[in-house]
């Protein structure tokens, strides 16, 4: 039997505490499991984020507007001219991170609500 594959994800994020961050423009690789934990760190502070690119190069973005307040989840559709959006608490937020499908699809934000960009 061979082992199971290894979930890799491009990752980037932006820690505006500490100043650092990694460029959309230049996503870092990390390992599926390491998403949620750096997620935690990140999203204790607000406007910080992070975005996870899937297989077929969809974004999805999580960020905090206010302290212990919602995580706001976005699943970027560029072409589309929108978004789906969906806040849950942040243990659920975790939860959902830890077990990304290489490929992103509607049903990742169950109950999410689709928003033209700009709105």
């Amino acid at each position: 039997m061979s082992a199971p594959r290894k979930r890799v994800f491009r990752v980037f994020w932006r820690d505006y505490v500490t100043g650092e961050g990694v460029s959309s423009s230049a996503p870092e690789s990390l390992a599926g499991e390491q998403i949620a934990p750096l997620a935690e760190r990140l999203l204790a502070a607000p406007d910080n984020y992070i975005g996870v690119i899937d297989a077929n190069e969809l974004i999805l973005q999580a960020w905090c507007a206010e302290v212990d307040g919602p995580v706001q989840l976005e699943l970027l559709y560029p072409e589309d001219g929108g978004m789906l959006h969906l806040s849950l608490p942040l243990p659920e937020a975790l939860a959902l991170l830890e077990r990304l499908p290489q490929a992103f699809d509607e049903s990742l934000l169950p109950g999410a609500q689709f928003r033209m960009s700009g709105a």
